[in-house]
């Protein structure tokens, strides 16, 4: 299930319980709120921990049910994952996440259900500054150009090259490239010139107007989209570390 159909609103506008602890959300809600997105077959667990895919957070389960999940959504600039968990009986259902300090108790009746929404990671806007070693690339490639994007920690930066010699380019173009943990997807087929400089690498990609970034994470098994550039014939790609 695509995280557009969790409402999580329409979920938890009856909850009885709820808990909110660094990056931990917890609601007990009527169990037919959650019909619509208990259609799936989920994981049937009995008297057992079980560690919620893909976060730290490990459920102490002293009964039988079902675990649904993991349901993508976002909330306030945050990618979050949603899990569902139904008994079959009244159940005392105990929430660690340690590296947190989280350890918490919620009794769930058998015509509940209860709601857990883990941050798997924040999307909110920060200012970008170009690092002072992608600026030393530039100035060694003879180039000058506009910082599009970066990453919080500067290891991903791509500029639009406005000036300098940009060397010709050969061999066969591609649509995508894929680096680390990086996905560069072109809307024509680009060419790519790599320059490796001790552990860091350093693209020099020509021929295509829109380029889009992708991260992949492997805790969600996920690529995802972290921003779109347009506007250059040229850009320089700078990877740190």
């Amino acid at each position: 299930m695509s995280s557009s159909n969790v409402n999580v609103e329409d979920l938890i506008k009856s909850f009885r319980v709820g808990y909110d602890k660094a990056g931990l959300t917890i609601y007990v809600i009527p169990r037919e709120n959650v019909t619509s997105i208990t259609r799936d077959t989920g994981y049937a667990f009995n008297n057992e921990d079980i560690q919620l895919y893909g976060t730290r957070v490990i459920l102490h389960l002293p009964c039988n049910g079902i675990i649904y999940g993991r349901y993508l959504t976002h909330i306030n600039n945050e990618l979050k994952g949603l899990f569902v968990v139904i008994t079959e009986n009244n159940c005392d259902i105990s929430i660690s996440w340690y590296e947190e300090g989280i350890d918490v108790k919620t009794h769930v009746k058998s015509n509940e259900a209860l709601i857990i929404i883990v941050r798997l990671m924040r999307i909110k806007p920060h200012r970008i500054k170009p690092s002072s070693y992608a600026l030393r690339i530039m100035r060694a490639l003879g180039l000058s150009g506009r910082l599009l994007y970066s990453d919080t920690n500067n290891e991903i930066q791509v500029f639009g090259i406005e000036g300098g010699l940009i060397p010709s380019f050969q061999g066969n173009c591609m649509s995508e490239f894929i680096i680390k943990q990086w996905k560069l997807i072109f809307d024509e087929c680009g060419f790519i010139v790599k320059v490796i400089s001790d552990n860091d690498n350093i693209l020099l990609i020509g021929g295509v107007n829109t380029m889009v970034i992708k991260q992949y994470y492997p805790s969600l098994d996920k690529w995802y989209e972290l921003s779109r550039v347009t506007g250059f014939r040229n850009y320089l790609v700078v990877l740190e570390g």
